[in-house]
């Protein structure tokens, strides 16, 4: 099990959590057409009809953001699992899904 610091706060590490995603945004943003990116805004979808994304770039985000938040929580999450993928209301919706998904992750290993 990966050691989560007891310093986690869900208000002040929420806003680190949505800036990793921020930081994988911009990533998969470099390589889309600039009418086709992704707004850095919690309630963007990722997925829907309302995403730009298509699902070679959802997993790109996806990877980007597991590697940014290791980065920033020294914390190994895997996002895609199967918990993920059969929850009734998908963690991929919009950015904030991810991010309160990501929270819960962290607060389940501490």
């Amino acid at each position: 099990m990966t050691y989560v610091p007891a310093s986690f706060t869900l208000l002040d590490d929420h806003q680190d959590i949505l800036a990793a995603i921020y930081r994988a945004v911009d990533w998969i943003n470099d390589g889309l057409p600039a009418d086709r990116q992704l707004v850095r805004a919690p309630e963007t979808r990722l997925v829907g009809p309302q995403s730009v994304l298509d699902s070679i770039q959802l997993v790109s985000l996806i990877v980007t953001t597991e590697r940014e938040i290791e980065d920033a929580f020294g914390v190994a999450v895997t996002l895609a699992d199967e918990r993920a993928l059969s929850m009734k209301a998908s963690p991929f919706r919009s950015i904030q899904s991810l991010a309160d998904y990501i929270v819960l992750l962290i607060k389940k290993r501490q």
